[in-house]
């Protein structure tokens, strides 16, 4: 979620959190202007959607990127221990050919990406399944079960590799519906002003008035919307 949204969706949490305070309930329940009550219950349940949207397109933005990281790595080692097994089997007997195929250095590995990666961690994969029973292959670690966990972890890597362009498009979607909601959640708290200001009969509720007006304030806090309870606005001046 980029901090505008993030920022306006603050705002809006201030506001709510400002209204429900023990002292300043008693200025507007049950008192005029009524339709604040069930405006501002409105509200709270339109911020309680944006927020659980707006936590679901960040899973969505970063979650696949963090799966997919880690099953990268998992294929490069796994890769990177087979071709090792590899290269000493095919330097005791004689292959060259198919040593320098698998006498790859991880740097050069893990600077692969997507379809190189699997490309290259494929044809390790297919040269142990030639050499798995060879003489002296298993002793010298190419064995079924590490050809099998390579299999494994090259098809996990495929799938995730063609997995983001749906997931982005995901994300794209609930940004977009997040922005929608934000801007209603906006829309909603404007039409609150209009009844907040109307509470200036008494003492308590021009205080509310000010510090609602101060809640109002869209701080650009850099970052997604905050877990803690906002700062308590500052008290208004005395009448």
């Amino acid at each position: 979620m980029n901090d505008i949204l993030a920022n306006q969706l603050d705002m809006v949490k201030t506001c709510i959190t400002l209204a429900n305070r023990p002292e300043n309930t008693p200025v507007w329940q049950g008192q005029p202007p009524l339709d604040f009550a069930a405006d501002l219950a409105r509200l709270e349940a339109g911020y309680t959607a944006a927020r659980a949207l707006a936590m679901q397109a960040d899973t969505d933005t970063t979650g696949d990127t963090d799966e997919k990281a880690a099953a990268e790595d998992r294929l490069e080692y796994l890769a990177l221990q087979l071709a090792r097994a590899l290269s000493n089997h095919f330097k005791k007997t004689g292959n060259p050919g198919d040593r320098a195929k698998v006498n790859i250095p991880k740097r050069a590995l893990v600077r692969l990406r997507d379809q190189a990666l699997i490309t290259k961690t494929t044809e390790i994969r297919d040269l142990a399944l030639q050499a798995r029973d060879e003489s002296g292959a298993a002793g010298r670690g190419v064995t079924t079960d590490k050809i099998n966990a390579l299999t494994a972890a090259i098809g996990v890597f495929d799938a995730l590799s063609r997995a983001p362009r749906t997931s982005r498009g995901t994300a794209a979607s609930k940004r977009r519906e997040l922005t929608t909601q934000v801007a209603a959640l906006l829309e909603q708290t404007a039409d609150l002003d209009d009844l907040v200001a109307q509470m200036d009969a008494t003492v308590p509720g021009r205080a509310f008035i000010a510090a609602w007006k101060q809640a109002r304030i869209i701080i650009d806090a850099g970052h997604g919307p905050s877990p803690e309870e906002p700062p308590t606005p500052p008290a208004p001046p005395a009448p």
